[in-house]
Order: structure tokens, then C-alpha cells, then sequence
């Protein structure tokens, strides 16, 4: 399988592509830029989300460590090479699950791949489980040790000792251990159960016969308690019917309390008869309360005083504002009139023309020049009376004013008219108040008489409460009679007929300690006979004694063949492990040469010997050491390439068509041994895709990397 290209909404990734080559991919980014994202989002395509991972003190679960920062929902898109066929697969949530939908399609055509739309593809692409690939051709920088994994363990067992990976050894192991444990395990399987059975029928038998001496012993308490019962409830009769001629005393007394009551009632009923409601009361002593109180308001409000009429000037006395302004304006228009008539010399003029033409004209023309001098007389009289005339009108027009300067007059009025406004003003605001008063005291008058129809307010309150009272006394005598009725009718209600003990009551006790005593009576007769039904029940439960010991006998039978069936599958158990002991004696040689010769290579051949333990942990022997020592005795750097070279043996035999995917694997290698790993895995990229996720540069700097 090669990966082409990927797409995520994975952690912080938000929809990035990333894309490979089939063979070599030195993939080189700065801390933080998402390589080890990458990495687990392959993970995550491959085998899915573990949503069974709980987060812990400084691990966070990858559901939540790689919850799309974008706040949308996690998502992914892997295009692959597998079987010479380009595959598409997708993942998306699924409900809850994140990234739980798959679907597998080839790109191209989009017909879809049924066997690779499942949970886990990577099992079907890959053909092992995830911690198998995890501990082989996945390496982290932080996770190179090749741990214990049963998985991993398995295949590689399988693979050395029977050159295949049926599981048929392993098959047959845990067949055996399945029957084992179907006989016994722990405490279950088919030994358990019938020795779990025999112990159950014994404890049936035991707990049968305590049951049938508990059921004697109550069945004889049950006869004690039922005669002691006789007597206390006589007694209990006797106190009752005591108690019950005390009752009819106080029912007797009862109806005669309310039988008063009612005609109580009655008189009050009679005195409230006609008169008004007690609501009606209440709103009329409201209204006599509020008209008291406004007519004094009314009474304390003085009126205002009586605004003082202004002094006028004797022209404008009893005339209209409105009126004095335009006589005003107008008589000033007309006097400037009348003086530019009066300074006109015109008839003036036209009788000098006259007389001096006629003075000429009595030399030649006599009679033309009398004419013309009677002419220039007539004009000489016409303007003097004229304006004689115009003067007249001048002192009408001035007297008016009574001396008042002609330029003055307008000013005069305008200042009259407001004066005479101010002052109507202020006699319209007066009246108006003295008329709100005298018209809020004749409606509160009206609306005293329309009260008390005439009467009094003093005398009508006083009507009002005496009225109230009596409503008062008649609510009291309601209240007694319905208690006087409550006690009667809880009374009769309450008591019944007791008839007399059925034989002479010798006992002293009080009804209460009588009762107390009945009460517990009856609880330890309810009591046992609970009891009883309760062991009647386990009895009929627990079954007949006879096919108890009948069951018994088989499942004793039962046990014997078992016992002698589990001892030999433990024998047969024994021996295949013996053989598979044998077998695992040969497991490492084949895994350790080709781990050896790539640390070898790795290391300038300063390593030599390397052995692979039962548990994958390994021992490593330098050139001039005489024995292997554990990588706790090794370099940092020394046991990265160790571990290296041991998951690249790994991998070419479980994983030979996955991609060997490293992130960060090399970042303790020294230069000289960085050449050699990139050398090793060009040549792993021959033959399968390798993806190397680098935060520094030296890989591409090293000579002849790509």
C-alpha cells in the first residue's frame, strides 16, 4: 500500500493537503507545524479514533487531543495505491463517534470498496492489528522501543516457528486452555458450577429442616396470641362503650348550642333586614370622608385680590385697545396729510399770475383785465379759506390728543393697548377663580344632598356606622352559628352506635396503653404470620427433601468424571507448552541477523552481535566487548539506531507492503550514522513507501539524500 495524498480536519489542521511519492518522502517542517498531527491522523485513518481512551494527568485522549481547533467536526480524506487499484477513503463523525463513518470508494470510477469500508481498513490494507503496526513500520521519536504486544508477540512466533501465519499452534494452545478453563477457572466453568450445586442442594436440605421446626413454632405462637387478643379487644369494647355515653351527653349538648345560635341569627337577620349592604356602608363613609375634605379644601383657598384698574390718558379713556392703536396709526396718517395740504402754495400762485395779467391787461383790454383781477381776487379768497380751513382740522386733530406730541400718538396707543390687555387679563384670570370656587362649593353641596338625601353629613355618618354595626353583629352571630353546626355535625359524624362487651371487663388499663397493647398484638400476629408464609414459601421454593438428595447423588457422580477430565487436559496442556517452549527457542535467530546487520551498517560495524529476547527486548555487544549488555548500558543516540534497526527487521516480515512511516525517528543521530539510516531506508523506499517527518535539515543536507 502507498499513500498519495491526504486531507484533514484533524487536531489543527483545517482542511491541509499533504501529498507523497510512492517511494522516498523526506517530509522537512518546523516544531509546531504538524508533522506529529500528520503522523496521528494516518493512525487515526487507518484504525480509527479510540473512543474508549479516557484522558488522564498530562495525556489528553486522542478524541480530545485532536479535536479540530476550527470547531468543525473532525474529518479526513486518504487517497492510496493498493493492489494496483487508486482508493479513496473518507472519514467523518458518526453520531458520537468521532471519525466513525468510513467510506471507501475507488477514485476514479467511485464504485464503492466494500471490504475496505470497515472500522479498521488498516487491517485489511496492511494485514495486521494497529499495535502490530505501531511496533513496526510506525516509529516516533518518543516511542522507538519495540515494546510486548500479544498481537506482535503471535505473528512473529507464528512466522519463525511454522514459516506461515495460520495460528495453528497457537490454535491449538488455546483450545486446550478453553476447555481447561470450561472445566475450571478461577471460580467458573463446568467444576465450579457442580461443585457450586452439591453445596446449594446441602444448604436446601439444611435450611428445609430449620424451616419445618420454625413453621411448628409459629403455628403454636399464632393459638398464644389469638386468646390474649380476645381478652384485650373485650376490654377495648368496654372502654368504647363508656366513652360512648360520655358522646351522647355532648351530641345532646351540642344541638341545643345551635339551636340558640340559629335563633340568635335570626334577631340579627331581622335588625339588618332593609337597611343597606355592608359594602354600600363602607363606599357612602368613603364619600362623606372625601366631600368633608374638599369642602374644606374649598374653604381654605382664599380668592385673589381684585386686580387694580391702570391709569389712561384722557384720549384713549373707555376706547378698545385694538380700537386706540388703529385711530392712532390713522389720525397720524391723516395730520401729515392735512400739513402737506397747508404748506401747498398753489391758489397762492394761480392769483398772483391772475392779478398781475390782469394789471397788464387793463391798459389794452379793460374789461379782459377786471376779469382777471375779480379772478386773482376769487383765488386769493379760496386759498386763504382753505386753509383756514386745513388749520381747523390741525387743532380738531391736536386736541384730540390732548397735547399729546402728534410723533407720540402711536406710541401712546401701543402702550394703552397693553396696559388694557394686562389688565383684562388679569380680571379674566380673578373671575375665573373666584367662579371655580363657588362652582366646587355648590357641587359639593349638591353632591352632599344627593347623599344624605337632605340630611346632615354629621347626622348621616353617624346613621352609617350604627348601620355598620348591626351588619357587624349579624357576621359574629353567622360565625357562632356555623361553628355551633361544624361541632354538631362533626359530632354526629364522628360517633357510633357501640354495643356492650360480649362478658364482664376485668382489666384496668386506659384505652390508649389498650390500644398500644391491641396494636402490638396484631403486629406480632401480622408478624408471624408473615413469617410463616415466608418459610411456607422458601419451603415450597427449596422443593420436596426426596429429589433433593436425589440431585445430590448425581451432582457428587457429576463431579468425579469432571475432576478426572480436568487432570488430563492439564497434562495435555503441559506438554504442548513444553513443545511450544522448544519451538520459541528458535524465534529470534531469524529476526536478530537482519536487525543485526542493519545496526551494524548503522553504526560503522562497531556492533556485532545483537540479541533479540523472548519479551523483543534486546542485548547488543560492541567489537572488544566479551558480553551483550541491554540498552540501559547504551547511548541515547546508540539505542534510537538500535531500536531502529530492530522495527526495520520487524516490519519487512509482518508489514512487508506497509509504509515505513518516522517522525522525528533521527533526531539523535550523529551525521555519520544519519548517512547510513537514509541509505537503509532509500533502499526500503525500492520496495515500499517511506514517509520521514524531519524538524531540522540535516537529513536533506546529508550527501546524496533526494
Amino acid at each position: 500500500m502507498k499513500i498519495l495524498s491526504m486531507t484533514a480536519t484533524f487536531g489543527k489542521l483545517s482542511r491541509q493537503t499533504l501529498t507523497f511519492e510512492p517511494g522516498m518522502n523526506l517530509i522537512e517542517a518546523p516544531n509546531e507545524w504538524g508533522k506529529s498531527t500528520w503522523c496521528a491522523f494516518i493512525m487515526a485513518m487507518l484504525y480509527g479514533i479510540d473512543t474508549a481512551a479516557r484522558s488522564k494527568t498530562g495525556v489528553l485522549a486522542d478524541k480530545e487531543h485532536y479535536a479540530p481547533w476550527s470547531g468543525e467536526p473532525m474529518s479526513g480524506r486518504m487517497d492510496i495505491l493498493w493492489q494496483n487499484r487508486e482508493i479513496t477513503i473518507e472519514r467523518q463523525n458518526k453520531g458520537r463517534v468521532p471519525m466513525g463513518d468510513v467510506k471507501a470508494y475507488e477514485t476514479r470510477t467511485g464504485i464503492p470498496v466494500p471490504e475496505l469500508s470497515v472500522a479498521a481498513p488498516g487491517q485489511v490494507l496492511l494485514g495486521v492489528e494497529r499495535s502490530v503496526f505501531a511496533r513496526s513500520g510506525f516509529l516516533r521519536q518518543s516511542e522507538m522501543p519495540v515494546t510486548e504486544d500479544e498481537s506482535l508477540r503471535r505473528r512473529l512466533n507464528e512466522l519463525v516457528t511454522t514459516a506461515d501465519e495460520s495460528g495453528a499452534s497457537d490454535d491449538l494452545a488455546q483450545k486446550l486452555k478453553d476447555l481447561k478453563n470450561r472445566c475450571r477457572f478461577n471460580k467458573k466453568g463446568l467444576l465450579p458450577e457442580q461443585e457450586a450445586k452439591l453445596a446449594e442442594l446441602e444448604e436446601k436440605l439444611q435450611q428445609l429442616s430449620a424451616l419445618q421446626q420454625q413453621v411448628a413454632a409459629i403455628e403454636e405462637r399464632q393459638k398464644q396470641n389469638a386468646a390474649t387478643a380476645e381478652v384485650w379487644e373485650n376490654h377495648k369494647q368496654a372502654l368504647e362503650y363508656a366513652e360512648y355515653l360520655r358522646y351522647a351527653e355532648k351530641l345532646t349538648a351540642a344541638r341545643e348550642a345551635r339551636d340558640a345560635a340559629a335563633q340568635a341569627l335570626a334577631r340579627a337577620q331581622e335588625d339588618c333586614a332593609g337597611i343597606p349592604a355592608p359594602e354600600k356602608l363602607q363606599q357612602d363613609l368613603l364619600t362623606v370622608q372625601k366631600l368633608r375634605q374638599t369642602r374644606e379644601e374649598l374653604h381654605s383657598q382664599s380668592a385673589p385680590a381684585v386686580p387694580q384698574m391702570p391709569e389712561v390718558d384722557e384720549p384713549f379713556r373707555g376706547k378698545d385697545p385694538e380700537s386706540a392703536v388703529q385711530d392712532a396709526v390713522l389720525y397720524r396718517k391723516v395730520l401729515s396729510q392735512l400739513e402737506n395740504d397747508l404748506r401747498k402754495p398753489v391758489p397762492y400762485i394761480a392769483g398772483g399770475i391772475c392779478a398781475a395779467l390782469g394789471i397788464a391787461m387793463l391798459f389794452f383790454v379793460p374789461a379782459a383785465g377786471g376779469v382777471l383781477l375779480f379772478l386773482a381776487a376769487v383765488l386769493f379768497f379760496c386759498g386763504v379759506r382753505k386753509q383756514k380751513k386745513l388749520q381747523e382740522q390741525i387743532a380738531q386733530l391736536t386736541e384730540r390728543y390732548h397735547g399729546i406730541p402728534a410723533d407720540r400718538w402711536e406710541e401712546k396707543a401701543a402702550e394703552y393697548a397693553k396696559t388694557q390687555r394686562e389688565y383684562e387679563k388679569e380680571l379674566a384670570n380673578y373671575q375665573q377663580a373666584l367662579e371655580k370656587i363657588n362652582s366646587g362649593l355648590e357641587e359639593n353641596d349638591r353632591a352632599i344632598r344627593d347623599l344624605t338625601g337632605g340630611e346632615s353629613l354629621t347626622q348621616f355618618e353617624e346613621n352609617c356606622r350604627v348601620m355598620q354595626q348591626k351588619h357587624s353583629v349579624l357576621t359574629q352571630k353567622q360565625t357562632l352559628a356555623k361553628q355551633a353546626e361544624d361541632v354538631l355535625q362533626a359530632l354526629s359524624g364522628a360517633g357510633k352506635i357501640v354495643e356492650a362487651p360480649q362478658f364482664p371487663d376485668t382489666l384496668t388499663c386506659s384505652l390508649e396503653e389498650t390500644n398500644r397493647i391491641i396494636a402490638q398484638t396484631t403486629a406480632e400476629q401480622h408478624s408471624l404470620q408473615q413469617r410463616l408464609g415466608q418459610c411456607q414459601g422458601q419451603m415450597e421454593t427449596l422443593g420436596q427433601a426426596e429429589q433433593l438428595e436425589q440431585e445430590k447423588a448425581k451432582a457428587q457422580a457429576r463431579i468425579a468424571d469432571l475432576e478426572l477430565h480436568y487432570r488430563a487436559l492439564v497434562r495435555a496442556q503441559e506438554t504442548l507448552v513444553q513443545a511450544t517452549q522448544e519451538l520459541q527457542r528458535r524465534f529470534a535467530p531469524r529476526i536478530s541477523q537482519r536487525a543485526q546487520s542493519l545496526f551494524g551498517r548503522l553504526t560503522g560495524q562497531r556492533y556485532n552481535r545483537l540479541n533479540l529476547l523472548q519479551d523483543l527486548s534486546v542485548e547488543a555487544g560492541a567489537e572488544g566487548e566479551n558480553t551483550l549488555r541491554s540498552t540501559l548500558w547504551r547511548s541515547d543516540g546508540t539505542v534510537d539506531q538500535l531500536y531502529l534497526a530492530l522495527r526495520l527487521a520487524v516490519a519487512e516480515e509482518l508489514t512487508p507492503d506497509a509504509p515505513i512511516i518516522l517522525d522525528d525517528a533521527l533526531v539523535r543521530f550523529d551525521d555519520n550514522r544519519m548517512r547510513a539510516a537514509l541509505e537503509i531506508l532509500r533502499e526500503a523506499a525500492d520496495k515500499k513507501q517511506v514517509i520521514l517527518f524531519t524538524c531540522q535539515s540535516r537529513e536533506r543536507n546529508v550527501e546524496g539524500t533526494k
